[in-house]
């Protein structure tokens, strides 16, 4: 495996895969997303490697290079492809792919796929595929591309996409591209996919002041027996509208300080609303972690240092197992509210590339004037 890195007109790259043995034929680099696309494009690649039967016999025929390589935009919003044909001629690639985690639209469908025959390249976007079955949808577009290009014709973008994609010419028979059949949900899915790029199950250490915070308030629900008796006179559906309004007021605070909220750009205000979505849902993911994260500590720690009968002598009342999760459910609702606090304690750059679009600024040219 090779590790190399360098520069070319701004841009980094990295090779991280290199496919070996006595493959003679195309050479073919594809050009991924750093993180989660090109841990999938990785994996991908290992599986196939490691693979027998029709996939391993197509990918022995050809001699794969991954590199990872953040993938700039032009001042319009579009994939700055004239720089990714600088990388091709550079590595010498006979095909090459591109994989990324923008989504692209053409209207008001999502693009999978788009292929360009004079220059041999197709490019995939990683969240037009949706959150499940990356893998296998990966090697379907893979394949799909790579034989298209090999033989230069749409047919095989028929052949191999199947019933799950249609297929459309975008600059006449020289490019075109898939997207979902008509009919389908095509621009909730690929937000879905957006989704899980943001990688929201792995973005609680981005949030470890938000927690901290959290905790220190959450704690004062053990320690002030006010709290108990709130917390076990009020009815069970109090307690969770209190529970939802912390996690919205947590949510919003860390869009509006952190400056999350996407306008409207160039793809106009359904892509806003696909990339705003996108961050809401994700942060409701984290927060949401975080919020049970915190239930469970209070509850952990209430059950060892509270006494049953010297809580039952404070709230009037036996004292079983829900008293213990009541106190815990609102101690960790106030926390939750606290927590938007230690926001403001976290690292900037960490906060900010939470989501798509704030990640997305980093591809610009440097002399944008976008904001």
């Amino acid at each position: 495996m090779l590790d190399e890195h360098t520069a070319r007109n701004g841009a980094s790259t990295q090779e991280d895969h290199h496919s070996e043995g006595s493959a003679t034929g195309p050479a073919v680099a594809i050009y991924s997303d750093p993180g989660r696309t090109s841990m999938w494009v990785r994996r991908t690649l290992e599986e196939l490697d490691a693979s027998s039967g029709e996939e391993a016999e197509w990918s022995s025929e050809l001699n794969i290079v991954h590199k990872r390589a953040l993938i700039p935009l032009r001042k319009d919003a579009t994939l700055d492809l004239d720089e990714v044909k600088n990388w091709v001629r550079d590595d010498d690639a006979d095909f090459s792919v591109v994989v990324t985690e923008i989504p692209r639209m053409a209207g008001k469908r999502p693009k999978r796929a788009e292929l360009h025959f004079t220059d041999s390249l197709a490019i995939i976007s990683l969240p037009a595929l949706g959150p499940l079955r990356v893998r296998q949808c990966l090697v379907r577009e893979l394949r799909t591309c790579l034989e298209a290009l090999r033989n230069h014709s749409a047919e095989d973008v028929v052949t191999h996409a199947g019933r799950s994609s249609r297929v459309e010419d975008q600059e006449g028979e020289d490019t075109v591209y898939t997207t979902v059949p008509r009919f389908t949900p095509g621009r909730a899915w690929t937000t879905l996919g957006m989704v899980a790029n943001n990688e929201p199950l792995w973005s609680l250490p981005k949030l470890s002041g938000v927690f901290s915070a959290a905790a220190a308030t959450g704690a004062f629900g053990i320690f002030f027996s006010t709290i108990w008796e709130m917390a076990t006179f009020l009815p069970q559906w109090r307690l969770a509208g209190v529970s939802l309004i912390a996690v919205a007021v947590m949510v919003s605070w860390l869009i509006l300080s952190n400056r999350l909220w996407d306008r409207a750009g160039p793809g106009g205000k359904r892509e806003a609303f696909m990339y705003n979505l996108s961050t809401i849902l994700s942060l409701i993911v984290s927060v949401g972690i975080l919020y049970l994260l915190l239930f469970g500590s209070i509850l952990a720690v209430g059950l060892l240092l509270i006494d049953p009968e010297f809580l039952g002598e404070t709230i009037g009342d036996e004292a079983t197992l829900a008293s213990y999760v009541e106190i815990a459910w609102l101690s960790a609702s106030m926390g939750t509210v606290a927590g938007a606090i230690g926001s403001n304690f976290d690292d900037d750059a960490d906060l900010k590339n939470l989501t798509q679009g704030s990640r997305e600024m980093q591809r610009y040219p440097r002399d944008s004037e976008q904001e």
